[in-house]
């Protein structure tokens, strides 16, 4: 028996809301009828995506609406923060994902922990050491009577400063004017970039130049008597600088080696920490009603040690087991309820990279989506016979410009999810392919056939993709309310039309399906190459 509509608690989006009073008008009357007779398990299925997260928060509201029981949560990366508020907001087979949608709607970057206020302090840090350790030199010099005196010193400073900053931006441009002139010396065919030359040429200029000015109006005093030019001091001097320039280039390896270990020292295993994001979400997600809720949320999270895959579940596995369809091997061998529910949350959604790992239960985890971006399998195994595959980006991804290492990474994991996805996607369709084979051949449904290939058992899963037609706005990070609103809009738009599918694919399926129990031998390894996974 369904549980009463829960009430409609309105949320400041008006665009939103409008969707919402007009999909609960136009839903059929005969849903709840159709949602109470189905005696099988439906499953959901979220994926990762970072801020596109927003999509996945509109769907469940969607379902929520509908007034759509699901008996199973599998997810990963963002989903499993989707996945735990849905179900812990509510304490029946029907979530609540108003408060998850609230919070979508009003998140900002510093809330989740991104804030690149940090690195300011960090280069703030550099440049304090850098200032105190250099006057504590200079002090050092000054009291054996070595003074450095500048001429002009407000000129000087500033185009020391201006010297760094184009160190800083132009670093990497530096080099390039050099190998201009090593080929046109050696009149080797090669077409130079004109962009890239340019750049070289202006940090050269602003580097050598702020430099040479530095060493211009710089002089050395020896107790009080300045060094003159023409002073032998002067040639032992440059004599030294120039010594000490050289060891620098000849034992630049040696240099960079240490300089690693050096500079790797305020860094961490991610560009943020999980401080900010755990409050958050400690804040947004009670850990109670997830334990509490009879929705079987299963997240998947990674060992970075080991690359193993772990399932975190709110459900004890002695308990878990005995749910119907449950395989109980995958129970037993890869679910875990964790003591703290909420720090496998933020786990499961440690996107690499972008979050510190996080360390529970004696091991260190991160992003379940470098594993698996749709964890299908789990929900697979959790006994689902309909699952709906949210999808955060249409099947064709948008290839966003890449300009820093963070894009380059971002993408680089977005492409290792998106074949993930694939892979898992894949598999179940030649799963189904073979019941529909089987059935026809019997003159059965699909859902009516299970194929038993050694040990291993095979069912069809109807499986609805609520994905959106296209790209959204909102990239991985962009954890700000104005971008999010507008992907939570279209998510409820694709989940509504979800809904309706299904309501009429059960209307299409007669009212008593027995089961067959199909045994494979003489195909038992073309079967099992075609579907090893799930």
């Amino acid at each position: 028996m369904l549980p009463p509509r829960l009430a409609h608690n309105p949320i400041p989006f008006p665009a939103l809301e409008a969707e919402r009073e007009r999909f609960r008008a136009d839903l059929a009357a005969d849903c709840q009828r159709l949602w109470t007779q189905r005696s099988g398990r439906t499953g959901v299925v979220l994926s990762g995506g970072g801020a596109r997260g927003a999509y996945e928060a509109g769907v469940l509201l969607a379902f929520q609406d509908a007034n759509l029981p699901t008996h199973i949560l599998a997810a990963t990366s963002v989903g499993s923060i989707n996945a735990a508020s849905y179900a812990a907001h509510s304490k029946t087979n029907v979530g609540n994902a108003e408060s998850l949608v609230r919070s979508w709607s009003h998140i900002n970057p510093p809330a989740v922990g991104i804030d690149w206020f940090r690195y300011i302090l960090l280069l703030a840090g550099l440049i304090a050491a850098s200032a105190g350790f250099g006057n504590l030199i200079r002090e050092a010099l000054r009291s054996v009577d070595i003074i450095f005196h500048l001429t002009s010193p407000k000129l000087t400073w500033f185009a020391l400063g201006l010297t760094g900053v184009a160190i800083l931006y132009f670093f990497d441009h530096l080099p390039y004017l050099g190998h201009v002139i090593k080929h046109a010396v050696v009149r080797r065919h090669w077409k130079p970039d004109p962009k890239k030359t340019w750049l070289s040429i202006f940090a050269n200029l602003v580097v050598w130049g702020c430099g040479t000015f530095f060493l211009i109006v710089s002089h050395i005093h020896l107790t009080p008597d300045e060094v003159d030019e023409t002073d032998p001091t002067t040639y032992l001097i440059t004599a030294g600088l120039l010594l000490i320039a050289a060891l620098g280039f000849f034992l630049r390896k040696r240099i960079s080696l240490y300089s690693h270990k050096f500079l790797r020292l305020p860094l961490r295993s991610g560009l943020f920490p999980n401080f900010e994001r755990t409050r958050f979400l400690r804040e947004h997600i009670p850990e109670a009603g997830l334990r509490a809720s009879p929705i079987r949320v299963v997240m998947t999270a990674a060992d970075v040690n080991t690359g193993a895959e772990k399932c975190f579940s709110n459900t004890p596995p002695e308990k878990l087991v005995r749910d119907p369809g449950v395989d109980p091997t995958f129970v037993r061998d890869e679910t875990v309820m964790p003591d703290d529910l909420l720090l496998a949350v933020i786990a499961s959604s440690a996107f690499p990279i972008v979050y510190e790992a996080v360390p529970m239960q004696g091991a260190t985890w991160t992003d379940g989506g470098i594993v698996s971006n749709q964890p299908i399998r789990p929900a697979i195994r959790l006994g689902a016979d309909v699952l709906f595959l949210v999808m955060v980006e249409p099947r064709s991804q948008r290839r966003g410009e890449i300009k820093t290492f963070l894009d380059l990474g971002v993408r680089a994991i977005d492409i290792l999810m998106a074949q993930n996805l694939k892979t898992d996607l894949k598999i179940l369709s030649s799963v189904n392919t073979w019941c529909e084979h089987y059935a026809a051949g019997l003159g059965l449904r699909p859902e009516q056939v299970t194929l038993h290939v050694g040990k291993r058992s095979y069912r069809y899963l109807k499986a609805f993709t609520v994905e959106p037609a296209d790209a959204l706005g909102a990239s991985v990070l962009d954890f700000d309310g104005d971008i999010t609103a507008p992907a939570i809009l279209q998510g409820y738009r694709d989940g509504a039309r979800a809904v309706d599918e299904f309501a009429s694919y059960l209307r299409s399926l007669p009212t008593n399906l027995p089961r067959h129990e199909v045994r494979l031998v003489a195909e038992q390894s073309d079967l099992s190459r075609a579907a090893a996974r799930p």
